[in-house]
């Protein structure tokens, strides 16, 4: 008669997952004001903080990426004019690696003092490793700023700029992460007993 089969060998263990996939992002911020360097005089705007960063960094006016991919950027200015008289053009826009990014130009007409205006702007662009963008300023009236306000007892402070980046995609080709390494084999099973 055939023998009994053998008990069955222990499972082996799992192999380690594949690496995943990082989501690079920034938010940095100036308590700054910041005045136009002059009549129809293109200005960078500084930031002096970073709130929040993975794989992103500001050096200046620079915010620096660290890895290739899809970016949206956005940002923020509390934009005024303090004299002057009449109504003036103020114009914002975004550069790359020093030039300008074509059809990013936004335009406020501001009076002097007539209060401060918020605009905000987003955009996609796709960036390489250590690109760089900066937010840059005109106007017709060389008294524009982007204004700053301190905190007080009842709200938080007020930045001259705000601007935001994070990575919304990457290349095709590296959205699947390494395989991992395979688990190891389980133990024999022990030998049946010999038919009679």
């Amino acid at each position: 008669t055939a023998g009994t089969a053998g008990t069955s060998g222990r499972n082996g263990i799992d192999g380690s997952s594949g690496a995943s996939i990082a989501n690079w992002y920034g938010a940095f911020t100036s308590t700054t004001t910041q005045v136009v360097g002059g009549v129809n005089t293109p200005t960078a705007i500084t930031y002096t903080n970073v709130e929040l960063s993975n794989g992103t960094a500001f050096s200046g006016s620079q915010i620096i990426v660290q890895h290739e991919g899809v970016y949206e950027i956005g940002y923020s200015l509390q934009v005024e004019v303090t004299s002057g008289g009449s109504a003036a053009p103020v114009d914002i826009w975004l550069k790359k690696n020093g030039t300008n990014i074509i059809r990013t130009d936004s335009v406020i007409v501001l009076a002097a003092n007539n209060g401060t205006q918020l605009p905000f702007v987003s955009i996609l662009d796709t960036a390489n490793a250590n690109d760089y963008y900066e937010v840059y300023f005109s106007s017709t009236n060389a008294n524009t700023q982007v204004t700053a306000i301190v905190a007080n007892g009842i709200h938080p402070a007020a930045p001259s700029i705000i601007t935001n980046i994070k990575q919304i995609g990457i290349a095709v080709g590296t959205t699947s992460g390494t395989s991992g390494s395979a688990g190891s084999s389980g133990s024999s099973g022990t030998s049946g007993t010999s038919g009679t």
